[in-house]
């Protein structure tokens, strides 16, 4: 894998990267390079407010510019399609991840109807 390459990979990934669990940001000292093979690298980012940890999979690909058919309207629609994915991502995280609160709320309803998770499971 080209040094320059890599490097430019992974400052991207620090300038740009925010924990999904907290929204915080990382420095250099948060990333772990777990392994990396030919063009394929594995990183994992541990968030410093948090705790919690991502794993990256990253691949760097050489690409010759000058026989692609790049304008600036291809380059706007790219940028359009990866904006749209990354609010998909985004959304997807929020309505997957369980928040602290409700799982409290669970609780306090599940002590009032005076029942347990259990309970809950076996319905």
């Amino acid at each position: 894998m080209n040094f320059q390459a890599l490097k430019g990979m992974i400052n991207n990934l620090i300038k740009t990267f925010k924990c999904p669990e907290c929204d915080s940001s990382v420095s250099e000292q948060n990333v772990e390079i777990i392994g990396a093979a030919g063009s394929n690298i594995n990183i994992d980012i541990g968030c410093p407010k948090c705790q919690k940890h991502s794993m990256v999979r990253a691949e760097v690909m050489p690409i010759d510019f000058k026989n692609l058919n790049i304008n600036k309207k291809n380059l706007n629609s790219i940028k359009d399609n990866l904006m749209g994915l990354q609010n998909k991502i985004e959304q997807r995280k929020k309505s997957e991840s369980i928040k602290d609160e409700e799982i409290v709320k669970l609780n306090q309803n599940l002590k009032k109807q005076k029942l347990n998770v259990k309970d809950l499971l076996e319905t």
